[in-house]
């Protein structure tokens, strides 16, 4: 890609992050704003009709009772058969009747001068109830502010309650009332109304969701231009680079595995043996394996390398499954020579792998040539301690000697040898 054609791309990049950005914060703004103004509205409205219901519950029933010689109408009215609620008990029923505390809806009524039988349950409870108590007047008659109830936002309103001329004389002369002044229009308390700011709403959510969509739908018609402009120039840049990766990738793993066989190669075999010998707690006892098969040049000369490679591959999958899990490493590392590395294996273990490594080979078989029989020769080196100082060239010449002893002996056997820095030359 040229470097004009960088500038397009990065112009349009850094324009496209701005205005996601900026039309984030407009549709979370928005959002907050359509949450607040609903709540706003809604508890305008239960507030005005908590406070219809509680005067007209004190002009319409209370104050006719209250004409009547046998039925009392009180705070503590459950302690008697012939009573009821007053308007103020009336009222915080049914504020606690309405409230869903778990949703974070919440309605109170309190005033600074409960009677003495509610003081605790029905003076002002928090902070906000205590300002609202000192903002609120015939003046300014609604106080709200934004607050955390339970980890989520909430809309706190609290609204005057004046007193009424229907309910200044049991005020001003009931033994518990803590004051006897009160005058017709005086803030006698507040109704306290807590609505959670979540936009759950038929109409906050489409607004938003219209919002999100414009601003998805604008998005991608910016992007599709922006990218349909630089299509053609980057067609060959994008195909070049997927070469460049798949050549990468071929050449990363043709570093570390043989082509043939298809296990580790004598590259990976060094990395691994190093990292063994420089491992600072390694898991031994430790096993380190060379075999190669016998007299396989001459298969070679005799049957071609056509069979000679098809011999190597069939050979690596006998051993193979003649070895533990994966933990056990397989690698080939000249022609016909191949290592093995077993961690945490005991004596007898090893003797058992070593016998299934050799029945195995034996048990190969050529279908191009089926009368083809192989066998191996296979050298050890068992190393149950690190000394300082050694290095895996002395245990490779172990292992390396202990497979000529095989060779020497005549071939198709196994010979262990137990390493130690004494041992070696």
């Amino acid at each position: 890609m040229s470097s004009s054609q960088n500038k397009v791309l990065s112009f349009f990049a850094l324009f496209f992050i701005l205005m996601a950005i900026i039309s984030l914060i407009a549709i979370q703004k928005l959002e907050y704003s359509a949450s607040r103004a609903l709540a706003s509205r809604t508890a305008e409205v239960l507030a005005s009709a908590i406070n219809q219901a509680r005067v007209s519950y004190s002009v319409n029933a209370a104050a006719k009772i209250r004409l009547h010689p046998d039925i009392h109408v009180q705070a503590n009215y459950r302690d008697h058969n012939l009573a009821i609620p007053n308007p103020a008990t009336f009222a915080i029923e049914l504020g606690q009747s309405i409230s869903r505390p778990d949703e974070g809806f919440i309605l109170s009524t309190y005033s600074k001068y409960p009677f003495k039988g509610r003081k605790n349950s029905a003076g002002p409870q928090d902070d906000f109830q205590q300002d609202a108590l000192e903002k609120l007047s015939t003046k300014n008659n609604v106080f709200e502010r934004v607050e955390t109830l339970n980890g989520l936002p909430v809309l706190r309103r609290a609204e005057a309650i004046f007193m009424k001329e229907s309910c200044i004389g049991c005020h001003n002369s009931h033994l518990s009332s803590p004051r006897k002044d009160w005058k017709v229009g005086d803030v006698r308390g507040a109704l306290d109304i807590t609505i959670p700011l979540t936009a759950d709403t038929d109409d906050v959510a489409m607004t938003v969701g219209y919002a999100y969509v414009m601003f998805t739908s604008f998005s991608g018609i910016g992007l599709f231009c922006m990218f349909f402009t630089l299509k053609r120039s980057n067609n060959l840049t994008k195909e070049l680079e997927l070469k460049v990766e798949e050549r990468t990738l071929l050449l990363n793993e043709l570093a570390y595995k043989d082509a043939l066989t298809k296990i580790a190669n004598r590259r990976y075999f060094d990395e691994v043996s190093k990292a063994m010998i420089n491992d600072v707690d390694p898991i031994l006892p430790i096993a380190l394996i060379f075999y190669d098969l016998d007299y396989f040049k001459a298969v070679n000369d005799c049957f071609g390398h056509d069979i000679g490679d098809e011999c190597l591959v069939a050979v690596v999958n006998a051993v193979s499954k003649a070895l533990r899990q994966k933990s056990d490493f397989h690698a080939r590392i000249g022609g016909d020579e191949f290592a093995i590395i077993l961690k945490n294996v005991s004596k007898d273990e090893l003797e058992k792998i070593i016998v299934r490594i050799l029945d195995n080979i034996r048990l190969v078989n050529i279908p191009n040539e089926p009368t083809l029989s192989l066998t191996c020769s296979i050298g050890s080196s068992f190393i149950t301690k690190f000394s300082e100082g050694t290095t895996i060239n002395q245990v490779l010449k172990v292992a390396d000697q202990a497979l000529y002893q095989a060779k020497s002996q005549g071939r198709n056997q196994w010979v262990n040898k137990e390493f130690s820095t004494i041992t070696v030359d």
